[in-house]
């Protein structure tokens, strides 16, 4: 499992159609699903029990990566507008 996943853990009630399983008598159980978006398509995939721990982890570590990342494309534009400010001054 990768340390960075774009998307979310979704929990769904589902019928997973096995004959023996209790949702072939009409109780649906929870699934899980690693649900994220690319170039506006929808894309899933199950997530094992055992691992959604880490999905949900891999997912908010990611979150918190694009975060720093969106602060610092900000401050490197305005570092850039300062050094081009300065070199204007100095130009003069």
């Amino acid at each position: 499992m990768s340390d960075l996943l774009n998307g979310h853990v979704q929990t769904r009630r589902v019928r997973c159609g096995k004959q023996n399983c209790k949702c072939a008598k009409g109780e649906p159980h929870t699934a899980f699903y690693h649900v994220w978006h690319t170039d506006g398509v929808r894309y899933q995939k199950y997530v094992r029990r055992s691992e959604v721990d880490k999905v949900r982890e891999a997912c908010q570590t990611y979150r918190k990566l694009q975060i720093k990342l969106r602060f610092g494309r900000i401050e490197h534009k305005q570092l850039l507008a300062r050094a081009r400010e300065l070199f204007r001054r100095l130009s003069k």
